[in-house]
């Protein structure tokens, strides 16, 4: 049996029993008479399952080709969706059942604290400028980085921040959490969900790299147009070294593979120079980015020069014109 078999049979094994505890949680939710222990206890049990059928999915992704990866995503997902299901339900009546004992112990509280929730009630977000999230995972962090700072950590209602949640979600992203009752008790379960889908370190990774096979530079010769498109090739190649940075994978690590990727985009006349320059540091990423640094701001100053040059000589011309007519002039009398 081969690796792929062995990590398929594993997932299916994992996916049996996070059914088995999703059907569980069924059983549950048609009791009217189930105590908040037992229901609990039963979502426990389902989220250690889910954990383990994710670990596995997530190395067997990793082991996937890049042809049938999307494929194999969004199967995940579907699977996913329905077999969570039963635990949101859980998660909205374990929230209902856990508001009934608040109302009860709140009946008593002083008129002083009511005063105090309802005025954190009352608060209002400003009006934000937050990026919108599409399902593009390269683009995860720098979305939730935003909105867990202007949102998530804010002192404003839970329902509250879940709308804006569901304000900013597009494409899959708000198909991951599409359906969802728009309740207190779900807006967690909502983050954690979008998270797992999209916010897992090594698909990131692997999206990032993707991006740079991916990456290409078509213009040629000289001039505005190719020092626009060689800075945004160097912009977005620096986006994704960054990100992939930031989630671990150090310079050394991906130079090897990275440093001739890169040059591979960059036209022939590009490359000799690197050659001729780059002698000894053929490997060395952080010299190629600066080397395509030096020559974008060469480039520029070329430019500025020609351009400079060129209204000199206009003027020069121009002088010459009035010099001529003036010796005309001259001529005539």
């Amino acid at each position: 049996m081969g690796d792929m078999e062995k990590l398929q049979k594993k997932r299916a094994v994992a996916r049996g029993w996070a059914t088995r505890k999703s059907n569980v949680l069924k059983g549950l939710l048609n009791n009217p008479d189930v105590s908040v222990i037992d229901l609990q206890a039963a979502m426990d049990d389902f989220d250690q399952r889910l954990a383990s059928l994710e670990k596995v999915q997530t190395i067997l992704e990793l082991e996937t080709d890049l042809v049938n990866l999307d494929e194999e995503l969004d199967s995940a997902s579907e699977f996913f969706q329905e077999v969570r299901k039963p635990r949101l339900q859980a998660a909205q009546r374990l929230g209902d059942m856990m508001k009934g004992e608040q109302r009860d112990s709140s009946s008593s509280s002083s008129p002083s604290k009511r005063s105090s929730s309802s005025k954190i009630a009352n608060v209002k977000l400003p009006k934000l400028e937050l990026p919108k999230f599409n399902g593009d995972v390269t683009l995860w962090q720098s979305f939730w980085d935003h909105f867990k700072t202007h949102v998530h950590e804010a002192d404003i209602p839970v329902i509250t921040k879940f709308s804006y949640l569901q304000s900013l979600l597009e494409g899959r992203a708000k198909g991951v959490v599409k359906g969802f009752a728009h309740t207190e008790a779900n807006y967690q379960i909502a983050c954690d969900l979008l998270k797992r889908r999209f916010g897992r370190p090594e698909c990131i990774k692997l999206k990032h790299v993707q991006a740079l096979l991916n990456s290409r530079f078509s213009k040629k010769g000289k001039g505005p147009k190719y020092v626009s498109s060689l800075g945004s090739l160097l912009d977005e190649l620096l986006t994704h070294i960054r990100s992939l940075q930031a989630l671990g994978v150090t310079e050394e690590q991906c130079e090897v593979f990275l440093t001739p990727l890169i040059l591979s985009c960059l036209p022939e006349e590009l490359r000799l120079e690197w050659a001729r320059e780059g002698s000894g540091r053929e490997s060395d990423i952080s010299w190629l980015l600066q080397f395509l640094q030096k020559e974008i701001e060469r480039i520029e100053r070329s430019e500025t020069f020609k351009v400079a040059l060129g209204k000199a000589e206009g003027r020069f011309v121009e002088s010459e014109k009035k010099s001529a007519v003036c010796i005309s002039s001259l001529d005539i009398v």
